[in-house]
């Protein structure tokens, strides 16, 4: 049985979000009965760190904000730091003295700035972050906020009859004529002009925690980007498990030793001679705490 969180019960910014708590119920079910090391990074007035108190019963809680926070933990698990999310210095004392052997669970739920929360995110992912870990950004959309430093309206722009998705039709039928089966030459030109007509760049909107978090997808792909027949050296896979993005949550499982390994691709075809046919290539039993059940 899933074990339920109702905000509603605490002094949390959070109340208004319920569907933040229902994919947290999803991802935190595991680790529901067991000791997790958890950091929160940005707490308002606490009520979220109360909230993990009572989710995770054994569990160790240290949360950082800029202001004070005065919470009174009868339980002795939460631990509250004050100051920036961009202070390493901080960040390498609150582990050692809360999770030295890491954290299971880091959220973000703080200044929303792009920079900063890149900051603090490779900081804690790459050194304080247990394998098979989970950091969660919360918020990410106040990157196409105008109030935000680094935010700024998104205005997509769509061309569905544009010049080019016109021509490449016309394109591909010039390509399947028999009239080129015995040219090979003006084949592997139309060819070349078909490729042209190829969308190759979409642009998009990368300001602020927005563009963090595409830059997040860039690291998910990274067997591709570096991979030895078609990538850029030297060969890695992606520091992530999995990455989830969802409206105002990106949840990044850190990748273990069991995701470790050469890259799990096709094999890529030996070179062949140019010919007139299309190269085809191989692509890649305690009591429930107040506000749980």
């Amino acid at each position: 049985m899933v074990r339920r969180i109702t905000p509603g019960l605490y002094n949390t910014d959070k109340q208004s979000f319920d569907a933040y708590f229902r994919t947290y119920e999803e991802f935190f079910a595991p680790l529901a009965d067991r000791d997790v090391h958890l950091l929160e990074l940005g707490i308002s007035q606490g009520g979220s760190l109360e909230i993990w108190r009572d989710y995770f019963r054994t569990g160790t809680i240290a949360g950082i904000d800029i202001a004070a926070v005065p919470l009174r933990d009868p339980s002795g698990r939460i631990h509250v730091y004050r100051g920036l999310q961009q202070d390493t210095a901080l960040l390498d004392r609150v582990r050692a003295e809360t999770a030295p052997g890491g954290f299971d669970i880091i959220i973000d739920d703080c200044s929303h700035i792009g920079e900063f929360t890149a900051l603090s995110f490779w900081h804690l992912f790459d050194r304080h972050l247990k394998p098979g870990g989970l950091y969660v950004i919360e918020d990410w959309g106040t990157g196409y906020m105008r109030g935000m430093p680094d935010g700024k309206a998104c205005r997509p722009k769509t061309r569905p009859g544009s010049l080019r998705s016109r021509l490449r039709p016309l394109a591909e039928r010039l390509i399947a004529r028999p009239v080129l089966a015995g040219r090979p030459r003006a084949a592997r030109l139309v060819r070349a002009a078909m490729n042209r007509l190829v969308r190759k760049n979409f642009p998009s909107h990368t300001h602020g925690l927005v563009g963090f978090v595409k830059q997040l997808v860039d690291e998910a792909g990274m067997a591709d980007i570096t991979h030895p027949a078609w990538g850029t050296p030297p060969a890695r896979p992606s520091r992530f498990r999995f990455v989830r993005i969802s409206h105002g949550q990106v949840i990044i499982a850190k990748a273990g030793a069991a995701d470790a390994g050469p890259h799990r691709r096709p094999p890529v075809p030996a070179r062949r001679r140019r010919s007139a046919s299309p190269r085809k290539t191989t692509r890649p039993g305690r009591r429930a705490s107040p506000g749980l059940s």
